[in-house]
């Protein structure tokens, strides 16, 4: 009798589900209604060139206050609507300025593939995206929590984290699915009194992720995550998830030898009060990278990382030491993940790059260039968890691979 069966597939035999990325600026047109249909267009254009489809949307946008956040979304959110009809991807309107003298810049998330199913749905009108193939069910969200800010940061987290919930029970998947996250935190760096204690916004989100994946999250490990600052109160949740068919499409975390894992964190580097005088504040928990493959590719997200070594800031106040570091950190985390894998080198498909300082941006870009020169690369402005970080990078990889599916007989 055979107890297992291995079937080998080669790059031309299975691609899998694949995805490329845009990043487009406004400034070519005009920062009109009209000049955002036609950027648009270009990204529904793009997409028919390549026979893919748009997935996913991240628009940054430069505003003062939040009534100019608000009007600029909404011209935003209706021009979408008008453009993809019945196939909006799923999107989310980010204010953090963009480098360029552009009010809006756009990344876009293309896929295509072979046999693909997508399905472009809707709960509590925020558009989420489902990419299935023979292999996995992909779910694609962003902007949860977006709906209804108050600009309480605990009452937004909360309802953030209860919209996932929901998209995902919808969809049969649960926070174990969870790959990867972007956090988007008003006022990141804030401390509020309260009670007698110091409460910062980016300490007080951290609390309520650690409630939510305690009772809703079994594994072990965490997914990948940003969490960066935006100018405007309260927060959202863009998530990635992946629900397997088949027991080759695996994900495990990556770590970074250098840097201690961010959940392990010493409550020194953690700012204000614990949300009790008798508890512990929560550290941040995420993963350096998540590994997930896959029969024909391998994809690396890798989270928001700066200039730490161990659990210290290094280079504060030199913003082009920082710069290095950090690229040194991805660097190191990505020979982590191509040492465990029968693949082909990793490369980048996408690369985000925060920076804090607006006159920052020169230098720091100058730097990106240099290692990323065949690299489309997104640069905008935001507040790191950090106040003594200048400069946070995240990236997706993606390499091809040989893989072996165990089929067991019985």
């Amino acid at each position: 009798m055979i107890d297992s069966l291995e079937v080998y597939f080669s790059e031309n035999d299975f691609m899998g589900i694949e995805k490329t990325y845009q990043f487009l600026e406004l400034d070519k047109y005009s920062n009109s209604i009209e000049g955002i249909k036609k950027l648009l267009l270009e990204v529904k254009t793009h997409a028919g060139e390549i026979n893919g489809q748009v997935f996913k949307l991240t628009v940054f946008v430069s505003c003062e206050n939040e009534d100019e956040y608000r009007g600029k979304a909404a011209d935003f959110s209706k021009a979408v609507f008008d453009c993809f009809y019945d196939e909006v991807p799923a999107f989310n309107i980010v204010s953090q300025k963009p480098f360029s003298d552009s009010s809006f810049a756009v990344e876009a998330g293309f896929v295509t593939g072979q046999e693909l199913q997508i399905h472009y749905k809707m709960h509590c009108d925020t558009p989420y995206v489902l990419i299935e193939d023979a292999m996995v069910k992909e779910l694609w969200m962003s902007g949860a929590g977006g709906v209804e800010l108050v600009g309480d940061i605990e009452q937004d987290a909360i309802r953030a984290f209860g919209q996932m919930l929901e998209i995902l029970h919808t969809e049969g998947m649960t926070m174990d699915h969870v790959i990867r996250q972007w956090n988007y935190v008003g006022g990141i760096l804030k401390i509020n009194a309260a009670d007698g204690r110091d409460l910062q916004n980016y300490q007080v989100f951290n609390e309520v992720r650690g409630r939510f994946y305690k009772h809703y999250r079994t594994r072990k490990d965490f997914p990948a995550a940003t969490g960066i600052g935006v100018k405007i109160p309260g927060v959202t949740i863009d998530f990635f998830a992946v629900k397997p068919f088949v027991g080759s499409v695996t994900t495990a975390p990556v770590n970074n030898r250098k840097q201690q894992n961010a959940y392990v964190y010493g409550q020194e580097v953690l700012v204000g009060s614990a949300p009790m005088k008798t508890a512990a504040k929560q550290p941040p928990q995420f993963e350096r990278a998540r590994l997930l493959e896959m029969p024909g590719n391998s994809t690396l997200f890798l989270s928001g990382t700066a200039s730490i070594i161990g659990q210290e800031t290094v280079g504060i106040g030199d913003v082009e030491e920082q710069t290095r570091v950090t690229i040194g950190n991805l660097e190191e985390i990505t020979r982590s993940a191509e040492g465990t894998l029968n693949m082909d080198a990793l490369r980048y498909t996408l690369l985000r790059v925060y920076v804090k300082k607006e006159e920052d941006f020169p230098v720091v870009q100058q730097i990106c260039k240099e290692y990323f020169p065949d690299v489309s690369i997104a640069f905008v402005q935001a507040d790191v968890c950090r106040d003594n970080l200048l400069v946070e990078i995240e990236g997706e990889m993606v390499a091809n691979n040989c893989f072996r599916e165990c089929i067991e007989c019985n």
